[in-house]
């Protein structure tokens, strides 16, 4: 089966995944399949560590556990349900997922191969996203930094490090 209908498959089911990419892997439930994008609700040692979008040609593999029933009696027992409040969220293309994510004032961190941002979406561009981004001390950069779309390999939001990062920043701003 292609990873687009076993996508596909697991967000009909409700069940928990595991993808395989080039940089790693992650669990969680699929929440929305776009055209070239997915939507993944993150799950990290049975706890719900926020979203992360991928592009679908870098998924590996994407695969169900033969303890995928187990596992997720132990994610309600951990009180982890699969969520709508991503709903929001459109994955259609990346100019309108990041369109989405500005008009949230979501803090993203934005992954390529070898590097990463974290910061609030500024412009949404055809070919690319600027990102206003944060050092990780909690301090606004003085550039913008601009990140092609063909050069990401995932975004993130509503995750800890990028929420705390957003409320560091936006609590130094009143002070």
């Amino acid at each position: 089966m292609d990873i687009r209908k076993t996508l596909e498959a697991a967000q009909n089911l409700g069940t928990f995944v595991h993808l395989t990419l080039d940089s790693g892997g992650h669990d969680g439930f699929v929440l929305a399949v776009g055209p070239d994008l997915v939507l993944i609700q993150a799950i990290h040692e049975w706890q719900d560590v926020g979203a992360l979008v991928v592009p679908i040609d870098l998924i590996e593999n994407c695969e169900v556990s033969d303890y995928a029933e187990a596992q997720l009696k132990i994610l309600d027992f951990n009180s982890v349900k699969r969520t709508k409040r991503y709903s929001w969220v459109r994955i259609g293309s990346f100019p309108e997922l990041f369109r989405s994510l500005k008009f949230k004032e979501k803090f993203v961190v934005a992954s390529a191969a070898d590097s990463a941002d974290v910061g609030l979406v500024d412009v949404v561009e055809d070919d690319c996203v600027v990102l206003k981004s944060v050092d990780p001390g909690g301090a606004w950069q003085e550039d913008e930094v601009e990140w092609p779309y063909d050069d990401i390999t995932l975004i993130q939001f509503d995750d800890s490090y990028s929420r705390v990062l957003q409320r560091y920043v936006e609590k130094n701003a009143t002070n």
